[in-house]
């Protein structure tokens, strides 16, 4: 959750490249890297944190590695663009686990959904199991990717 607004600075910047480097490291490297001590690392860290900088913690899992071979982006047109019609189907879409992003876009579409299926008939089933049961959806057009490309969560600090 976003706090309020902070200014990084050059070591803020090296502090969080590192950290996204090297995830491994214990605070006391981190610091020996920047030479920083070990209370100056964690107050930097701490301030980071508390204003959303650093969102969490967590390990990535390779999604065809855990059995979804299949990644589909959705782009989706809403047929009415009312606070209701946009809350409902965004708390609609959370509660869908094969629906792992959700933008909303300007443009031709109004959302668009990066979904995982084990394969193409579980894809099937959570489209008419799911995706078509979205409220207030008037089209969802669907591309289904052949390779990845490139695929990373790092921001270029």
């Amino acid at each position: 959750m976003m706090g309020d607004t902070i200014t990084l600075d050059d070591t803020d910047r090296r502090l969080l490249r590192l950290l996204q480097a090297e995830p491994e490291l214990t605070l006391r490297e981190v610091g020996e890297r920047l030479g920083l001590s070990h209370t100056p690392c964690w107050r930097r860290l701490a301030r980071m944190r508390e204003a959303g900088v650093i969102e969490e913690k967590r390990h990535i899992i390779d999604p065809v590695a855990a059995g979804f071979d299949i990644t589909v982006f959705c782009a989706v047109r809403m047929n009415g663009h009312s606070r209701g019609h946009l809350e409902e189907f965004e708390a609609a879409v959370a509660g869908i686990a094969e629906v792992v992003q959700c933008y909303s876009v300007s443009g031709d579409h109004d959302y668009l959904l990066r979904v995982l299926a084990r394969s193409i008939r579980h894809y099937e089933s959570t489209v008419k199991n799911a995706l078509v049961q979205l409220p207030h959806v008037l089209s969802i057009s669907t591309s289904v990717t052949l390779r990845e490309i490139k695929n990373t969560t790092d921001v270029p600090l």
